[in-house]
This record gives structure tokens, sequence and C-alpha cells, in this order.
């Protein structure tokens, strides 16, 4: 009777097995699909996100236009000549790759081409004859007339792919019912590039931008620019099928859909071989309404081996688990048979030694989901961040260019005045206020577009030391005193000084602005754990409780005129330096900043 149940149970073991290893592999199938369409998905959404920001560059482009031709009209005499009133605003749009602003006078033909330093010799060498059609044409409900993408072979503009963007220019007084035309000359490659290039899905992924002549405006592979997609990855290698890829192209991208898809190539990066690569692709409509139009496509791809190694590693690690507690079991069961009475109590040693693994395992899970949930509560934090890091850059890219305008016509006009008449005090009045909110601006691009930080391994307590003598001086005249109390046996902490920097002088200046009537700002350094901590001490009013849970919110600020940046600007340095930045503040005992960088181990050593 053993010996049958004995048979009978390896048999069901077996099968068991058996069972459960075709399971596992349906299961890791299924996986891969679902992780793969995610991904892809994922990959969408920073493809919209790349197509929104050309858009809303051209946006801003087309709005520029017509603002120049609105004040044109209404200020004749201010603007005065072409000579005179476009090298200054070419100068300003320069920021945004226009590379010169074209006018034709109302009633001629003659097109006068301006940079910032002035009047571009030569001849224009493009046809600007369907501009001018348009301008001068019955049809009056187009405000702005887009052009296609170019790449002129001689002229000005040689060596460099464009795009041409026209408005309607009416000359304030009578005699002529024909307008003038203002043109603006963007080099379409450089803001492909500033939105696009530095793109990464996932480990290895990419982003590329298409124009509707078929020509990468960018890529990763910096040879195909401004070459005809449809060629160069056949001539960089002809053994390879792009026939899938160039459908892709021809009928969905430049046709102006939107979706997700796969394709064949023979490299990615700077691997060599056959890679398939998923893609997710959306259009970019340059000049909305537009008839014909003119459309981009932006992508954005990924090798599919990125995801689907880590789910076959993960289900393959499963799967050996599984095989090997069947193993395990069956071994047990044997021995369990044959030496069941013998080995009674060694067998509830086992019994009890596996419920004791079970219980590590369960603390173990225990802790990794606190660390899930305090993982979770930083991504809403930088999902916050982000959130507001994308309004605050729509306002800033919105309002900096007429501030500029602004402080810069004030300026021009404050020159022609007496120094010390009243105008010529409002008017730097004017100017004091508009380069206070260009500064501001300028907090708020560092906060949404932060710079990567150029890590090194270097002497942190020089970073402190170098920042306290910048700061001395300063505090002195403030009546505040800075003393500094650094561990010299600290090791070298991966940090970039400059951004380290630019975090300790926020901290110290808030410190020193806590205190009007003078105190004491003290900087310490030590190390705790894994981690080199420089600790900004001070003894002002400190903050209370409900201040300490969002100073480093963005925007949110104690001071009358303070932004509300400074502090998320540190966080989100030191956040990006892979350490973390703390609180510790009650009011009436001053406020404590705790700036912590992680060791390497073979530093510590």
């Amino acid at each position: 009777m053993t010996r049958k149940f004995v048979i009978i149970a390896i048999t069901a073991l077996l099968l068991m097995g058996v069972m459960m290893w075709q399971l596992g592999l349906r299961a890791q199938n299924e996986l891969q699909a679902v992780a793969t369409d995610q991904f892809n998905r994922q990959q969408l959404i920073l493809a919209q996100k790349v197509s929104q920001d050309i858009g809303q560059h051209f946006a801003f482009l087309r709005a520029s236009l017509l603002e120049l031709t609105s004040i044109w009209r209404k200020h004749p005499d201010f603007m005065g000549s072409p000579e005179r009133a476009l090298p200054p605003f070419q100068e300003i749009l320069r920021f945004s790759d226009v590379l010169a602003i074209g006018y034709v006078s109302p009633g001629s033909q003659a097109v006068a081409l301006y940079n910032e330093e002035g009047l571009l010799r030569g001849s224009p060498v493009l046809d600007y004859g369907p501009f001018l059609n348009w301008a001068r044409g019955a049809d009056l409900a187009r405000e702005v007339l887009v052009g296609p993408v170019e790449a002129p072979e001689s002229g000005p503009f040689a060596g460099r792919t464009i795009l041409r963007m026209a408005a309607r220019h009416w000359p304030a007084e009578a005699g002529t019912d024909q307008p003038g035309v203002i043109f603006l000359v963007v080099d379409v490659q450089a803001v492909a590039w500033r939105y696009a290039h530095d793109v990464r899905s996932g480990r290895t992924g990419y982003a590329w931008v298409l124009d509707q002549r078929g020509y990468f405006l960018d890529h990763h592979v910096e040879q195909f620019i401004a070459r005809d997609a449809f060629s160069v990855r056949k001539q960089r290698d002809p053994s390879v099928d792009f026939d899938r890829i160039d459908t892709i192209m021809r009928d969905r991208m430049m046709g102006g859909t939107e979706g997700v898809d796969w394709y064949i190539s023979g490299w990615h990066r700077g691997d060599v071989g056959v890679v398939k690569k998923l893609i997710a692709f959306t259009p970019v409509d340059i000049a909305p309404g537009q008839i014909p139009p003119v459309r981009w496509g932006v992508a954005v791809v990924a090798p599919v081996d990125e995801v689907e190694d880590i789910i076959g590693r993960a289900a393959l690690r499963e799967m050996l688990m599984v095989a090997a507690f069947q193993v395990v079991v069956f071994l047990g069961l044997g021995v369990t048979m044959f030496f069941a009475f013998r080995w009674s109590a060694s067998l509830k040693a086992e019994v009890e030694a596996r419920t004791t693994e079970l219980r590590e395992a369960r603390d173990k899970l225990r802790q990794n989901l606190q660390e899930l949930l305090r993982t979770q509560e930083r991504l809403i934090r930088s999902e916050r961040f982000a959130a507001v890091g994308e309004a605050a850059a729509h306002i800033s890219h919105e309002i900096k260019n007429p501030l500029m305008l602004i402080g810069g016509f004030a300026r021009q006009v404050r020159r022609t005045l007496p120094e010390k008449g009243k105008e010529a005090e409002k008017l730097a009045l004017i100017e004091e206020e508009a380069k206070r909110l260009e500064t501001m601006l300028e907090e708020v691009r560092d906060f949404t577009r932060p710079a990567t930080p150029k890590l090194a391994s270097v002497d942190v307590n020089a970073t402190v030391w170098e920042t306290a003598m910048l700061m001395e001086a300063d505090l002195a005249s403030r009546g505040v005193t800075l003393t500094t109390n650094l561990d010299k046996t600290i090791p070298p902490a991966p940090h970039d000084p400059s951004q380290m920097r630019q975090v300790l002088l926020n901290l110290i200046k808030n410190a020193a602005e806590a205190m009007p009537q003078g105190g004491q700002v003290t900087l310490t350094s030590r190390l705790r754990a894994n981690t080199v901590e420089v600790e900004v001490k001070d003894n002002g009013p400190g903050l209370t409780p409900e201040q300490t849970r969002q100073v480093f919110n963005p925007f949110y600020t104690t001071k009358e005129r303070g932004t509300g940046l400074g502090l998320a600007v540190c966080y989100r340095i030191m956040q990006d330096h892979g350490g973390d930045i703390r609180l510790d503040s009650q009011a009436g005992s001053g406020c404590v900043f705790t700036v912590s960088l992680p060791v390497k181990h073979d530093e510590m050593a």
C-alpha cells in the first residue's frame, strides 16, 4: 500500500510540475505582451509631450509675428525704418531659433532680411512670391501663412533647414491698399533638436522628428539629420528590410495619424545587428487649419528586448524557484515516507526552521512595502513638481519676450531723455522692475529645466568652505556670524560642486534673511552610515509645523517678495544627486536644514 502511494504521489508531482511549467510559459508570454504594450503607451506620452512643446514654440512665433505687426502699425513713428526697428526684435527672437526677420514695404516686391546686426547683404535666393500673393490677395481670414520646410543650397541660409512664416503689415497712413509683409525665417532643425534630442525612453530609447518632406529634422544618429529618412537607412545597411518603418512613416506619420507599432532595424545606438524596435508616433501641426497643411511627425523608439528581457528574467527565476520547490517537495516526500517514525523530531525542527524563514520573509516583505510607500510619496511629489514646472514653463515662455520688449523699449526711450528728468526716472523704475521680473523668470527656468548634475567624487568640505567664503562678507554686513564645524575625516562624495554651492548659498541666504536683527549660522559636516551630511543651522524665529510641511512645495514662500522656488530647486537638485534634503524646525527655535549625499563603498574604504 505504501509503495503504491509513493508511486501515485511521484506521478502526481511530475504531472503537476509539467502543468506548472506550461502555465508559467503562458503567463510569461502574456506578461511580456502586456508590458510591451504599456511601455509603448508610455513612449506615446513622451512623443505627445515633444509634439506639444514644438507646437507651443510655433504658436509663440505666430503670436510674436502678429505682435510685431501690431506694434509697428500702432507706433509707426517710434518703430521708424526697418533698419532701426527689426534688428532689436531679431536679437530677442534668435533665442527662439529665428535666423532673420524679413520685410517687404507696402506696394513693393523687394525683400530685405535683417538679423541682430542689421541688413543681410546679397540676394534672398528663395522665392517669396507665394507669400506676397497671399498677403495681397482676397483671402484675409488667415493672419499668418506658414511655408514648407526648405533647405536652400545658396544664399544667407545655405546649409540650414528653415521654414518661413509671414504676416501682413498694413501701413498706418493712407495712400496704398496693398499691405507690406513681415517674415520670420526659423531654423526648424534647431527647434526639433531643442525639444527632441535629449528625450530618453527607458534605458536606451530616443526620439526623432520627421518633416513633411520625409527628412529627419532630429535623430539620435546625427548623420541622419537633414537627410531623406527613406534612403539614409538603406544606405547605412542595405541588408535590412525597412519596408515596415517606411510604410509607418509614409502612410501614418506623414498622413497625420497617431499610434504605436514596431519595426525592424539594423542597429541601435552602438549595437549592430537585427533589432526589433517599438515605436510610438504622433503628428505636430505647425500651422493649424492651413491648407495645404505643414505637418511633422514625432516618434519615440526603443528596442523590444529592453522590456522582454526584464520580464523574461523575472519569469525564468520564478519558474526555476517553482522547479526547485518541487524537487525539494519530492525529496522531502520520499525521505518522510522512509523515515516517518524515526525522524519525527527532525521533521518538526525542519518545519520550525521553515516557519522562521517565512516569518523573516514576511518581515522583509513588510519592510519592502514601507519602502514602496516612501517611494510612492516621492513619486507623487515629483509628479506635482512636473505639473507645476510645466505650467510655470508655459507662463515663463509666454511673458519673457514681452517683458524683455518692455525693458528694452524703456531703455531706448530713456536714453533719448535728460538724465535727471522725471520721465527718465519713471523709465528707470520700469527697467528696474522688468529686470527683477526677468530674474524671477530665470528662477522659474532653473526650476522647470534643471541642468543635469556633473557628478565627480570631490571633497564636500571644500565645497562647503568655498560657499562660506562667498557668503562671509555679505553675512557680516547683515550682522550675522558664520561659523563652520567640518569633519575632516569624511570621504569624498559624488556631487556637482556648482549645484551643491547653489543649494548651500540658498540655505545660508534664507537663514540670514530670517534674522534681520542679526544672529548666527553654523555649517556642520559629518558622516552618517553611507551618507555625507551637511547641516545649515540658524538661531532665527523658526517655522510652524504647517510651514515646515510646505517649504519644499513650488511657489510656497514666507517672504513678502519671494518666488517660492528656491527650496523647490534645492529639493530637485538633491533628488538629481540621488541624495536628500530635510528640515527640522520649531517656532522660536531656529531652523536646521540637512543635506545628504550618498557615498560609494570604495570611497569609504
